[in-house]
């Protein structure tokens, strides 16, 4: 839902190829459907929570490429009303259970990341007079997660509230968060944060120095050590370090992007498609429950056009 469009949209930018604009139009038009439908009501969706938030993104992105996207932000403020109210009612930490898998499966630090990520794309995607009530809004749920689960001896967010596993989920999806609000503000103090959490994960870098374990799913797939990792989680990092390097310019960030690019081809990549996980010496194959994500591939080939594009102009 968010990268499939979101590709299209800058191969259209890239290329001037036609097929590519028509291609995202259709898909945005389902999304944009899909979101205005559960604004109104969005906790009767819940089962449906991981898809509508990646619509969501979706029509926030493609503001970034399209200059007649009014109906997509139109969608979109209706739904950040809807988080709104959540994130209120909540105390701007999002401590629910629900989703397809996403918030039990990710964490609600990591779900809390992506509310402040709406507000911070809102800004990135249709600046306007809003601005500044989305940077406020983005700041205070940044502070409240920091308040409520940061591990200042560790330098890690939390999974949870009281849960003191080391997962990298929720710390790459605040660094990401962190990454574009510092990006968009130059606050020093979203760099700070960022750095720590980075210092933090390295915990959990494999020894051989081009991954990071990522346990959040190590039990359901029946990993019988510690080298486990996901496809998606190593995106998610790679996303928030370039964002970080396109603030910045530090070379530092890109070369570990690089170092993790690496990975997925030389471990993951096999016949045309990235694998879903890295697990006792070996890709995800048959018997494993899940072997290969669609999205996570699309994710990752729209991220290297738009390293492409930043790199080469």
């Amino acid at each position: 839902q968010l990268f499939g469009p979101s590709f299209d949209l800058a191969h259209y930018t890239y290329s001037g190829e036609q097929n590519y604009l028509n291609r995202a139009l259709l898909s945005l038009e389902v999304n944009r459907a899909r979101v205005a439908e559960a604004a109104p009501a969005l906790m009767e969706f819940s089962d449906n929570l991981e898809t509508i938030s990646m619509s969501l993104l979706s029509l926030l992105e493609a503001g970034n490429y399209l200059e007649d996207a009014e109906a997509y932000k139109e969608a979109s403020d209706e739904m950040i009303i809807s988080l709104e109210s959540l994130t209120d009612l909540s105390n701007n930490y999002l401590d629910i259970a629900g989703g397809e898998f996403a918030a039990n499966t990710y964490g609600p630090t990591a779900m809390t990341a992506f509310v402040t990520s709406v507000h911070l794309e809102r800004v990135d995607g249709y600046p306007d007079e809003t601005r500044e009530h989305h940077l406020e809004r983005a700041d205070a749920i940044l502070n409240r997660i920091q308040e409520k689960v940061w591990d200042e001896e560790r330098e890690i967010y939390l999974f949870a509230p009281g849960d003191d596993r080391l997962m990298l989920y929720p710390n790459v999806t605040v660094m990401g968060a962190l990454a574009k609000a510092y990006q968009l503000t130059g606050n020093p103090t979203y760099k700070e944060r960022f750095e720590a959490t980075y210092r933090g994960i390295q915990a959990l870098k494999d020894e051989d120095g081009d991954h990071y374990h990522s346990p959040y799913s190590k039990e359901s797939m029946g990993a019988t050590d510690d080298d486990y990792t996901t496809h998606s989680s190593q995106n998610y990092l790679m996303i928030a370090l370039f964002t970080m390097y396109q603030a910045t310019s530090e070379v530092a960030y890109l070369e570990e992007v690089n170092t993790l690019l690496s990975f997925l081809k030389e471990r993951l990549l096999i016949d045309g498609q990235i694998l879903h996980h890295w697990i006792d010496g070996r890709a995800a194959a048959d018997p494993d429950p899940y072997i290969y994500c669609l999205g996570c591939n699309v994710q990752t080939l729209y991220f290297l056009l738009v390293i492409q594009m930043t790199l080469m102009g």
